[in-house]
C-alpha cells in the first residue's frame, strides 16, 4: 500500500489520504441530500393516503364506495347498513359480508351448496330491494340503516364472530362453505319486470307453498303457490300443541274480543283453508280470525293447522314452519340433492322471474 501511494505522489498528485478525505466530505453531503429526497418521496404519498382514508372510511371495508364515487354515483352501491338489535347501532359493511352473515343466520350450513346459493340470492335480492326503498324514502325507525337483523321484520344477520360462537369447532368448515357459495352469487339479483322482488322464504311448507295473496292480502305475480313435495320428508314437518281448557282460555285472551262460554266444545268452529292448507278463517269465541292471528296467539309453527277438542283437551296439528310464502328452505335443499341448480330452485319458487347482474 505504501509503495503504491509513493508512485501516485511522485507523479504530481496530492497525497491519497487527502483525496479520500475530500471525497468523504462530498459523499456525506450527497448522502444527506439523498436521504432528504427519499424521505419526501415516502412521506408525501402516505399523507395523501391517510387523508383519503379519513374522508372515505368505507373504502377500507371492502365495499365499492371509492370506485362508485369516481363514476359519479351516490356512493351507496356495494354497501349495506344494518341496524343491530343487540346494540341498537348501525353497522356498515360490503354486500358480500352482509349476505354471508344473513345466510349464516337464516339457513343451516349442512344444506346442499346449491340450496345455500339460492338462499344467498334471496338474501341479496331482499337487501337490495330494501336499500333501494330506504334511499328513496327512509324509515326513521331504521336510524339510517337499510334494514335490521330481526327476521320477523326483515331477515336475520350474524357477524363472523357470532358465527364462531354458533358453530364452535365446525366454524372453519361451515364459514368456508357459505362464503364460497355467497361469492358465487352476490351481485346477481332476482328480478320481475326489471325490479328486485320481495324474496320471501321460510323453513318448511305444508308440501305446497302459499301465495302472498292468502297470507298478506296482496297479490304478487311471482309469489304464487307451488308444489314443494320434499318438505313432507323433513323431520320437523309436523308438530302438535296440546292444551287444557285453562291453558287454551289463557292463550285465547291474546285475541281481541274473544269470549269463551261454559261449553268448551263450542269454543271454536271448523276452519276454512286454502288449497295449500293455510287457515284463512276460523271462529274462536264468536270472533272470526285469520290463521296467522291464531298462530301468533298460540305460538304455532305455521298457520297450516287443524284444531280438535277431545277428552277435555285442545290439540293443534300443525304442518310446516314459517309463513310458507316464497322459497321453502327445506324444499330447496331437497331439490338441490335431486340435482337442481340454484337458478332452477329460484325459478321454481319465484314464478316468472329473471336473474340479472345488479
Amino acid at each position: 500500500m505504501g509503495t503504491y501511494s509513493g508512485r501516485i505522489a511522485g507523479r504530481g498528485f496530492p497525497a491519497l489520504p487527502r483525496v479520500w478525505e475530500r471525497m468523504a466530505k462530498r459523499m456525506r453531503r450527497y448522502g444527506v441530500l439523498c436521504a432528504v429526497l427519499l424521505l419526501i418521496m415516502v412521506v408525501t404519498p402516505l399523507l395523501a393516503m391517510g387523508e383519503s382514508s379519513a374522508q372515505n372510511p368505507d373504502s377500507l371495508s371492502g365495499g365499492k364506495t371509492a370506485a362508485s364515487d369516481q363514476n359519479g354515483s351516490t356512493g351507496e352501491e356495494g354497501t349495506m347498513k344494518v341496524l343491530r338489535a343487540s346494540s341498537n347501532r348501525v353497522e356498515t359493511m360490503s354486500d358480500l359480508e352482509y349476505v354471508i352473515g344473513a345466510v349464516s343466520a337464516e339457513m343451516p350450513p349442512t344444506y346442499h351448496t346449491e340450496a345455500i346459493k339460492a338462499q344467498a340470492a334471496a338474501c341479496y335480492t331482499f337487501a337490495l330491494r330494501s336499500r333501494n326503498e330506504q334511499l328513496k324514502k327512509p324509515d326513521e325507525a331504521l336510524s339510517g340503516a337499510y334494514l335490521n337483523d330481526d327476521s320477523s321484520q326483515h331477515q336475520g344477520y350474524i357477524s363472523k364472530e357470532e358465527s364462531k360462537e354458533k358453530w364452535g369447532d365446525k366454524f372453519d368448515t361451515y364459514y368456508k362453505k357459505i362464503s364460497e357459495a355467497c361469492e358465487a352469487v352476490v351481485g346477481k339479483a332476482i328480478v320481475y319486470d326489471g325490479e328486485p322482488i320481495v324474496a320471501a322464504f321460510h323453513a318448511i311448507c305444508s308440501g305446497q307453498t302459499e301465495s302472498a295473496q292468502v297470507v298478506w292480502g296482496k297479490d304478487l305475480p311471482y309469489l304464487q303457490s307451488v308444489q314443494s313435495t320434499g318438505d313432507r320428508l323433513s323431520p320437523d314437518y309436523a308438530s302438535t300443541l296440546s292444551l287444557t281448557k285453562e291453558q287454551f282460555s289463557t292463550m285465547a285472551k291474546k285475541l281481541d274480543k274473544v269470549s269463551l262460554g261454559d261449553d268448551a266444545a263450542k269454543w271454536f268452529e271448523k276452519p276454512e283453508t286454502s288449497k295449500a292448507g293455510t287457515v284463512t278463517s276460523i271462529t274462536i269465541g264468536g270472533q272470526k280470525l285469520t290463521g296467522q292471528q291464531v298462530r301468533e296467539a298460540f305460538g304455532l309453527r305455521s298457520a297450516c293447522f287443524t284444531l280438535e277438542y277431545k277428552n277435555d283437551r285442545f290439540t293443534f296439528h300443525v304442518s310446516g314452519y314459517g309463513h310458507c310464502v316464497g322459497m321453502s328452505q327445506y324444499g330447496a335443499d331437497y331439490m338441490a340433492r335431486q340435482g337442481s341448480s340454484w337458478e332452477e330452485i329460484i325459478k321454481h319458487y319465484y314464478k316468472g322471474v329473471e336473474i340479472r347482474e345488479l
